[in-house]
C-alpha cells in the first residue's frame, strides 16, 4: 500500500503547483511550490524548469502590472518566502539564482515621494545574471543590473547607479562593491 501513496502525493503536489501558478503564462517542468504564491497582474510571468517557490511561511508575490509587463525566471531558481517581484516593463532572473527571504525586485518606484502621487515614473528593466546569490531583505530597484555569479548581501539596496559586475559582492545602503 505505501508504494501507491507516494506517487499520489507527488501527483497532488504537481496539481497544487499548477493551480497556484495558474496566472503564469509558462511554467517549466519540475517546478515546485510550497505554501502560498500570489501571481497577479495583466502581464506575462514565465518560470523555467526546476524553479522552487518556497512560500511555506510567508507568501511570494509575482506581479506583472501592465499587459506589456514581463517577469522571466530562469531554470533552477530558488525563491524564498516573502519575496516580491514587481514588473511594469521587465524583470529577468537568470538560471540557478537564489533569492533570499523578503527580497524585492521592482522595475518602477510606482509613485513619487512628493507631488502628484498618481503619476507613475518611468520604468527601467531589472536584470539579474545566472548563479547569483541575493541575500534576505535585499532590494533591487528600477534599472538594477547584476552580473553572473555575483553576491548581494542581506539588506543591500541596488540601483541603476551601481551595476554589479560578474563575480562581485555588493553590500550596504546605498550599495558598494566589496
Amino acid at each position: 500500500m505505501p508504494a501507491t501513496t507516494a506517487p499520489r502525493a507527488t501527483l497532488l503536489e504537481r496539481l497544487s503547483a499548477r493551480w497556484k501558478l495558474r496566472g503564469c503564462s509558462e511554467v517549466g517542468g519540475s517546478t515546485r511550490v510550497r505554501g502560498r504564491v500570489w501571481v497577479h497582474g495583466r502581464g506575462t510571468v514565465r518560470l523555467g524548469a526546476g524553479v522552487m517557490l518556497d512560500g511555506a511561511h510567508h507568501p511570494i508575490e509575482l506581479h506583472a502590472l501592465d499587459p506589456s509587463s514581463e517577469i522571466v525566471i530562469g531554470d533552477g531558481v530558488f525563491i524564498e518566502g516573502g519575496t516580491s517581484i514587481e514588473a511594469v516593463v521587465s524583470v529577468r532572473v537568470g538560471a540557478r539564482t537564489h533569492l533570499g527571504s523578503f527580497s524585492r525586485l521592482m522595475d518602477n518606484h510606482f509613485h513619487p515621494l512628493v507631488g502628484d502621487r498618481h503619476w507613475r515614473p518611468a520604468s527601467a528593466p531589472v536584470t539579474v545574471g545566472e548563479d547569483v546569490e541575493i541575500g534576505p531583505r535585499a532590494l533591487l530597484l528600477s534599472g538594477a543590473n547584476v552580473g553572473n555569479a555575483a553576491t548581494i548581501r542581506a539588506g543591500a539596496v541596488i540601483t541603476r547607479r551601481l551595476p554589479v559586475p560578474p563575480g562581485a559582492t555588493a553590500c550596504g545602503l546605498p550599495a558598494v562593491i566589496e
